[in-house]
């Protein structure tokens, strides 16, 4: 589900204000009365818009496809378009295909593939609403334009010592020899998986820098990345697989959403944890999943407060791109391994509020009112240190016979914060979204239908 993100003021922020002017402004505030509140919802072959209070525009667009009848569209986000910045687009997947819908005219205007897998998440640029960021199970990210209409044929490099262009396909990063679909956007861009310095398992969520050529991603992996936006080109698709950023240390599961608190701040989530007890092969538990606030301390060494426009070539040493240790953890709390879904949103307050969603409940909390970490003791047990290094041993034939020194597991409170229950509902809820600035909630459940929450004590 995606709420329509935009608001009468926003469109002084949009395309760096470019497009803010008179004959403009007329036309956004009608559009804005129309689709002020709407909340797009992606279902089995067709995706819904529910109006907010008082508005028209709701419909169900149904769009068949005879290769998958069954197919749901799982991810859904709104776009707007340079050529025709009234009319807000609807960005969603189904399978390894995005498709752009018209709200306005209720139709598809472009079908478009590229990856080679399940497509997981997509997310749109803060400032220019035109940029669409695909995530994918075949381990990569592709950024897409919707401006500019798809490619007839391939456009790939050549591997030497071929000197034809390759057709290796998507999980390189590059297009196969069927077109790459019909009607607008075209991928400019292609954040490569493997080994190199990419995600070696299927990328989950990803999210813009609101003002720096900048994108984080995150993933199965564990691994959470952020990568330089390269130089966007028309003709040549651009390929990128050393990020500036690399690290599997903030969590112990899968990575199932980023997001950026500030120029240097974000927060990420992640799943449960299968642990061993006591180091145990056979005794395990799962181990609660956790929010993580950190700082990525190389924002400052890549983007110098003294230096006005970033470099044009931007490249981090191999501990940026494989193991990176320039992150500090800042607040690490627990959250319930029943978890379905997490949004985070920034309120009118500046700030930033996570929405929780539980099987019966949401949970709102302040990112402001997390207790900050504490940091580990220093210097270690000497003792326990030489009791540890005692038991090092290079081969695996005797393990059951070394005794493993006694851990003891705590189960931290997980967080209480505000608490909307939705009546008459026994495990369904899916998904909530928080928008405008904290005044609008909404929540869905597993059989379509929505609720939808207003503050009415902010004037």
């Amino acid at each position: 589900m995606a709420l329509f993100p935009w608001d009468y003021d926003s469109l002084e922020s949009l395309w760096s204000g470019d497009m803010n002017t008179p004959d403009i402004r007329e036309g956004w505030k009608l559009m804005i009365d129309t689709f002020l509140g709407a909340i797009a919802v992606g279902g089995t072959n067709a995706v819904a818009v529910f109006p907010s209070k008082g508005s028209p525009g709701g419909f169900c667009l149904r769009i068949s496809d005879d290769k998958t009848p069954q197919a749901e569209f799982r991810a859904v986000a709104w776009a707007l378009s340079n050529e025709k910045p009234l009319e807000p687009l609807i960005v969603c997947s189904r399978g390894s295909m995005l498709y752009v819908l018209s709200a306005k005219d209720k139709q598809v205007v472009g079908q478009l593939r590229g990856h080679g897998g399940e497509i997981t998440s997509i997310v749109v640029h803060p400032s220019f609403p035109y940029l669409v960021c695909t995530c994918s199970r075949d381990f990569s990210a592709r950024i897409y334009d919707l401006t500019i209409p798809p490619r007839d044929k391939p456009n790939n490099p050549h591997w030497p010592p071929s000197t034809v262009p390759s057709l290796g396909g998507a999980p390189h990063g590059l297009q196969s020899s069927e077109p790459e679909g019909i009607g607008i956007g075209r991928c400019l861009i292609v954040l490569c998986g493997g080994p190199s310095g990419g995600h070696e398992a299927a990328v989950l969520g990803a999210a813009f820098h609101p003002t720096h050529p900048l994108i984080a991603t995150c993933g199965m992996d564990r691994a959470v990345k952020i990568w330089r936006l390269p130089q966007m080109s028309f003709d040549k698709m651009a390929r990128e697989d050393k990020p500036l950023f690399s690290s599997t240390r903030i969590h112990k599961a899968r990575i199932l959403s980023v997001n950026w608190l500030s120029l240097d701040v974000l927060a990420t989530s992640s799943a449960p944890a299968l642990m061993r007890r006591n180091g145990d092969r056979n005794d395990l538990y799962f181990e609660d999943g956790t929010i993580a606030i950190w700082r990525w301390l190389g924002f400052d060494r890549f983007f110098p407060a003294t230096r006005p426009r970033p470099s044009k070539v931007m490249r981090g040493c191999a501990s940026d791109y494989q193991e990176s240790s320039s992150f500090k953890l800042l607040s690490v709390v627990p959250i319930s391994q029943s978890t379905r879904h997490l949004h985070v949103a920034q309120v009118h307050t500046n700030d930033y509020v996570i929405a929780i969603t539980l099987p019966d409940r949401v949970y709102l909390h302040n990112v402001s009112d997390f207790e900050p970490r504490v940091p580990p003791a220093f210097p270690l047990d000497q003792d326990l240190v030489t009791s540890l290094s005692s038991k090092l041993h290079l081969d695996d034939d005797d393990d059951e016979d070394v005794q493993t020194v006694p851990t003891t597991h705590i189960q931290k409170p997980l967080l209480k914060g505000m608490e909307i229950t939705v009546p008459n509902i026994t495990g369904n809820l899916q998904a909530s979204v928080l928008g405008f600035y904290g005044l609008l909630l909404g929540i869905l459940d597993n059989k379509g239908r929505m609720w939808i929450w207003t503050d009415t004590t902010q004037v």
